[in-house]
C-alpha cells in the first residue's frame, strides 16, 4: 500500500512539474534530439504509470484487498439495496468510473483522428500516384512558383517540392531543404507529434501532456535543421530557410518554413548543430532513464500485485 501511494504522488508530481524540468533543459540549449527524446518518453511514460496503476488498484492483491472492481460492485450492490456505501467502495467507484473515462476518452480522440485519416486518404493517394517512380525519400516535384517543401508521414514516406524552390535557390540550398524534409521522416517526427497530439487532446488536464505537443512541433524542426545542417551546412540550410515560403498544410505534413523562422535562423548563424552522435546518444540515454524511472516502478509493482493475485 505504501509503494502505491508513493507510486501516485509520484505520478502526479510528473504529471503537473515534469514540463517545467524540460523547458529548464531547453533553456540550457541542449541538443534538439535529446529533448525530443525527453518529451516523448515522458508523456508516453507519464501514461504507462497511470495505466500501471489502475491495474494496481484494480486487481485483488490478497485476501484482505478485494481490488477496486469487487469493491466498487459492494458499491452497486449496496445502492440497489437502498444502504449508503462505505467510503472504501465509493471510492473504488468512482475510481472505475474515473478509469472507464479516461480510456473512452483516448479512444474517441483516437477515433476522431483516423476519421480525418480517411477524409483525407484520397488526396493523398493521388500524391503517392504521382511519386510511384520515385524512388525512396526522393522528391516529387509540383509546378508550384512559391518556394515550397513539406514531407508527409506514413509507411511510405513522401517529401513534396516545388519547381519554384529549384529555380529560385542555390543547390546547396534545395539539397539543405530536401535534408531537412528527409530528416523529419527518417525521425518518424510525423508519427511523435501525432502521439503526444493524440495524449493532450484525450488528456487535457494534465500540464505535462498539454505541453507537449507545442515543444514536439518545434523541436521537430530544430532537430531536423542540425541534421541538414550537419550533412549540408548551416549557411545552405539558412539560404534555404529565409528563402521559403510558409503555405498552409495538409494534415499530417511538415513543412520546413513557418515555424521559429527569426530563432531558428539564429541559432543556425551561431553554429550551433547539436553534438557528436556519441554524445546525442549519451543525452538520449540519460534523458531516457529518467523519464522511464516512474514507469518502470510503476510496471514492476504491477506485475507483482499480478503475480500476487493469480498465485
Amino acid at each position: 500500500m505504501t509503494a502505491l501511494v508513493a507510486l501516485v504522488v509520484g505520478a502526479l508530481l510528473f504529471g503537473w512539474h515534469g514540463h517545467r524540468v524540460l523547458m529548464w533543459l531547453a533553456d540550457r540549449r541542449l541538443d534538439p534530439t535529446i529533448l525530443l527524446t525527453g518529451w516523448v518518453l515522458s508523456t508516453l511514460g507519464f501514461v504507462a504509470s497511470l495505466l500501471a496503476m489502475l491495474s494496481l488498484v484494480a486487481l485483488p492483491v490478497d485476501e484482505h484487498h478485494s481490488g477496486a472492481f469487487g469493491l466498487a460492485g459492494d458499491c452497486w450492490m449496496a445502492l440497489s439495496s437502498g444502504v449508503l456505501p462505505g467510503t472504501a467502495e465509493a471510492v473504488a467507484a468512482t475510481g472505475v468510473l474515473t478509469a472507464t473515462f479516461v480510456v473512452a476518452r483516448v479512444g474517441l480522440v483516437i477515433h476522431a483522428r483516423l476519421q480525418r485519416r480517411r477524409r483525407n486518404a484520397p488526396h493523398m493517394q493521388q500524391l503517392r500516384l504521382l511519386a510511384a517512380g520515385c524512388r525512396a525519400h526522393d522528391p516529387l516535384w509540383i509546378d508550384d512558383e512559391r518556394p515550397m517543401a513539406l514531407s508527409i508521414g506514413g509507411r511510405s514516406g513522401l517529401i513534396v517540392m516545388s519547381r519554384g524552390l529549384r529555380n529560385q535557390l542555390t543547390p546547396a540550398a534545395v539539397n539543405a531543404t530536401l535534408e531537412h524534409e528527409r530528416a523529419h521522416l527518417r525521425g518518424r517526427h510525423h508519427l511523435i507529434l501525432a502521439i503526444v497530439e493524440t495524449l493532450a487532446l484525450a488528456l487535457p488536464w494534465c500540464p505535462l501532456l498539454r505541453a507537449a505537443p507545442e515543444a514536439a512541433r518545434d523541436l521537430v524542426e530544430l532537430a531536423a535543421d542540425s541534421r541538414a545542417a550537419r550533412t549540408c551546412g548551416p549557411s545552405a540550410v539558412r539560404e534555404a530557410l529565409s528563402r521559403l515560403t510558409g503555405q498552409p498544410l495538409p494534415a499530417g505534413a511538415l513543412a520546413m518554413a513557418g515555424r521559429l523562422t527569426t530563432a531558428r535562423l539564429q541559432r543556425l548563424s551561431t553554429g550551433s548543430i547539436g553534438g557528436s552522435g556519441l554524445s546525442r546518444l549519451a543525452g538520449c540515454s540519460a534523458v531516457a532513464a529518467g523519464a522511464l524511472l516512474l514507469p518502470t516502478a510503476a510496471a514492476a509493482l504491477a506485475v507483482s500485485a499480478v503475480q500476487c493475485a493469480f498465485a
